[in-house]
């Protein structure tokens, strides 16, 4: 399939935007997974501006595979309208997904069909459609908004050809991302999801999240499971340059760090961290790499007495 230039197409991506699709990547390690793309739109002459504005997730009911995604669709619905009701400006200006783990740099036959089939449906609202794809990832990557290599195509009514964005032609952006309002609908149970009676972390404080840990705890990743759901684990190291294992857990808001593989005098120490609940996955762990290292650094620590004698 040849991808034809799209010379006159200009896109304004935040990077929160960028970076809560690679969270949601970093989930979802070993199968597709994608979402729904919001913002606004104008047309100066030739030329079409689209301006990212907003996400919505995939929903607890999508359906992947390394080959396939499903989304839930009335999920999305839901959350879309419950964002227009507080930006009526908003539009759904297309999808994205990931082809990281399979391999494939560029948009599926399926995804073709699907994405040329959308455009020219009579109930589409926009002469477009937007698809951003995620190709590679990048483990060694020191800046979280390239930990990912990401390409950005367009569909347009009645035509048959499929448009490649050049990258000069994305602005990132350092905008907030608009999100529904503490109304929005609640997903439906699913095996990756908890209930919470306190409010999920939003997007925006995920995104902030995969910042402080790229850059100081680049060994903590996030995982998915039917028991916790959300939750991140990996190599905390210390002061006397022990790694020890941490897992951050979350109920809505509230975010805990329990340790594991500790030495002798620091097993109180986890106990305290484990009784302390913070507002972030960074804070619960800034939190207990500070409480065990004041405990191996305090004057009757077994630790601190060897380094003295040295």
């Amino acid at each position: 399939m040849t991808f034809h230039p799209a010379r006159n197409v200009y896109l304004r991506l935040p990077k929160a935007a960028l970076l809560s699709v690679f969270q949601d990547c970093d989930q979802f390690d070993d199968d597709e997974t994608g979402g729904r793309v919001l913002g606004s739109y104008r047309l100066e002459g030739e030329k079409l501006h689209l301006d990212i504005q907003a996400l919505i997730d995939s929903g607890p009911r999508a359906r992947r595979t390394a080959v396939s995604f499903f989304q839930d669709g009335d999920y999305q619905e839901r959350v879309f309208r419950q964002i227009e009701s507080k930006h009526p400006h908003i539009e759904h200006l297309g999808n994205w997904h990931t082809h990281h783990m399979n391999g494939l740099q560029h948009l599926s036959s399926g995804d073709l069909q699907t994405y040329h089939r959308t455009v020219n449906h009579p109930k589409h609202n926009t002469p477009f459609f937007y698809a951003l794809l995620v190709t590679t990832k990048h483990a060694a990557a020191l800046d979280p908004v390239n930990r990912y290599s990401v390409k950005h195509y367009l569909f347009q009514t009645n035509d048959p050809h499929a448009y490649e964005i050049p990258a000069s032609h994305v602005e990132l952006t350092d905008a907030p991302l608009l999100s529904a309002s503490a109304e929005s609908p609640q997903p439906a149970p699913a095996v990756h999801t908890r209930s919470h009676s306190a409010p999920t972390a939003s997007a925006q404080e995920l995104a902030q999240d995969q910042l402080v840990l790229a850059e100081f705890f680049p060994g903590v990743r996030p995982f998915q499971s039917a028991k916790l759901g959300l939750y991140w684990r990996g190599p905390l190291r210390l002061a006397n340059g022990q790694d020890v294992e941490a897992v951050v857990t979350q109920d809505g808001s509230r975010h805990t760090a329990t340790l594991r593989n500790l030495p002798a005098p620091l097993e109180l120490v986890a106990e305290t961290v484990a009784q302390s609940e913070l507002p972030s996955a960074r804070a619960a762990l800034i939190h207990a790499e500070r409480t065990c290292n004041a405990a191996l650094c305090a004057p009757e620590s077994g630790w601190f007495k060897r380094k003295k004698k040295r």
